[in-house]
């Protein structure tokens, strides 16, 4: 019985139609993924940025998916905000959650960012800069982020390492239901390539086919991005540990950091 349903586990993966990574994915994202970070991340921004007395009275949020972050720097902050991503289902997901006033949404490449005004905070959460794999591509983002911010602005943003203990060709794999649709989540780590793979696949009762997303993340040296960012033209302020909120005393799995224009 288990070597039937894996080998129709494969065939279905096998015939699944390619799609956009987070097109499908988009709707069940917030349930999957979406929420855990966010609250991990609101608790986070809120300590830093109390810690250092940031001050801010307009906000971007880069690759901001379905809006959680954005609309809670609205809610809570009470300042406008955009939100920038260029996955056009996460927006129109985004756009349903946050019909806040002062929250607007707009599709774009990060890696050629332009607002329409300078603001005073950028935040950039959930492995977003970790999706950019081309060389070049993490250090024209820093230069961008640093022309959209007002003098003194702030950067608050994650990022995951080549810490990673997975070895190589180890995949973990996770399943969960949303509505009649179950969703399986393949990661694979390459420590020889620091990327992170991953395969989405939605599988629904038939004869709906299955769909598949492949996604794909560079882990980045802490040292590596210390050294874009000060070439940027950014201070960086504090780095800390996304797990235990804390200064790390070696390199973390995931870190966040607050840089200043």
């Amino acid at each position: 019985m288990r070597v039937r349903t894996a080998l129709q586990r494969k065939h279905s993966t096998d015939e699944a139609v390619r799609a956009l990574p987070y097109s499908a994915m988009a709707w069940s994202y917030d349930h999957a993924i979406g929420l855990p970070f966010f609250w991990q991340h609101r608790r986070a921004f809120e300590m830093v940025v109390r810690r250092h007395g940031v001050r801010f009275h307009s906000a971007v949020d880069l690759g901001c998916g379905t809006g959680l972050f954005a609309c809670y720097l609205s809610r809570c902050w009470g300042v406008p905000v955009i939100g920038v991503d260029r996955a056009e289902e996460m927006l129109k997901v985004a756009r349903c959650n946050c019909r806040a006033p002062n929250v607007h949404f707009i599709r774009q490449d990060i890696r050629e960012l332009r607002l329409p005004c300078p603001v005073d905070l950028a935040t950039c959460n959930f492995d977003t800069l970790n999706h950019l794999v081309g060389n070049g591509d993490l250090p024209r983002v820093f230069a961008r982020v640093h022309a959209s911010l007002n003098p003194g602005g702030h950067f608050f943003f994650d990022m995951v390492t080549p810490a990673n203990p997975w070895q190589e060709g180890f995949v973990q794999v996770r399943r969960f239901r949303q509505a009649s649709c179950l969703i399986t989540q393949r990661i694979r780590w390459s420590p020889r390539l620091q990327l992170l793979t991953a395969e989405v696949v939605h599988q629904w009762p038939a004869p709906r086919p299955a769909i598949l997303e492949l996604h794909r993340e560079r882990a980045y040296p802490p040292e590596q991005l210390n050294r874009w960012l000060t070439n940027a033209g950014f201070v960086v302020r504090e780095v800390i540990d996304a797990m235990t909120l804390r200064m790390p005393r070696v390199q973390p799995i995931r870190m966040i950091v607050l840089a200043k224009k």
